[in-house]
């Protein structure tokens, strides 16, 4: 368990300082890249976690960027986009708590080349950031005209457990390949979505043979050379990266 526990940290620690030189813009369309003028972009702010899209839970849209935000870039027409708050907050220099709120409804119905954003009024500390919590809300704004269209309450409960689920509604599961535009709106290729992975199981007679467990001795010293890298990648890490490994921890 501290092996694997171990090996988690590490890992974690690598994508996170890889993932200032990502670039924060995420195509859930299929095919290749198309100009702005043709596509919806919905800018999310990286405070915010994204739960589902029209109903599905779509890969890749909460990952950890250095921008602050990321733009989704989708199929124009309409999309439900359920979300909530979370941030890790620093108490003191030894404590941090990490907020989550109920998730919220954004609607976004657009066309190609228009640009949205997802917002909400920002707290300017912990205690603000756990009223915000207690009762979230938050508004779509269109970027061009400056309309706000407010939240709506999703009817979902977060459990705060450290991985704990949201309840209180039917996801569709990532056995479908795509989810389109609520109405059937848009002519391109819908949004991707987390594919399910197949599960095949070997005869017997094929299987491999588990293979003998490591002694003691080599499981420590490796469990050891990865608390060594990870520490000095820690050391290295700036406050802000190291805030996020943390808020990455708590998802």
């Amino acid at each position: 368990m501290a092996l694997l526990r171990s090996f988690v940290l590490l890992l974690g620690s690598a994508l996170l300082l890889a993932a200032c030189a990502r670039s924060p813009v995420v195509q859930l369309y299929d095919g290749a890249q198309k100009p702005d003028a043709q596509v919806l972009t919905v800018r999310v702010p990286s405070d915010l976690e994204v739960f589902t899209i029209n109903g599905r839970e779509i890969d890749g849209v909460n990952t950890f960027f250095s921008s602050g935000y990321k733009d989704l870039k989708l199929t124009p027409g309409r999309y439900e986009i359920v979300a909530f708050y979370k941030r890790l907050w620093d108490l003191d220099p030894d404590n941090h708590e990490v907020m989550k709120s109920d998730p919220a409804k954004f609607v976004v119905d657009g066309q190609g080349g228009e640009f949205y954003r997802l917002g909400f009024k920002r707290p300017e500390g912990p205690e603000q950031a756990r009223e915000l919590a207690d009762d979230f809300s938050g508004w779509v704004e269109n970027m061009q005209t400056g309309e706000k269209t407010p939240s709506e309450d999703s009817g979902l409960v977060l459990n705060r457990g450290l991985l704990a689920p949201i309840t209180g509604t039917n996801v569709e599961s990532a056995a479908s390949a795509s989810v389109a535009p609520q109405g059937g709106g848009g002519t391109d290729q819908p949004v991707r979505a987390r594919p399910r992975k197949a599960t095949t199981v070997a005869p017997e007679s094929e299987q491999p043979q588990a293979a003998a467990p490591a002694p003691a001795a080599a499981q420590g010293a490796q469990s050891g050379g990865y608390l060594d890298t990870l520490k000095a990648q820690w050391n290295q890490a700036t406050p802000e990266e190291r805030r996020q490994f943390l808020q990455w921890l708590s998802r």
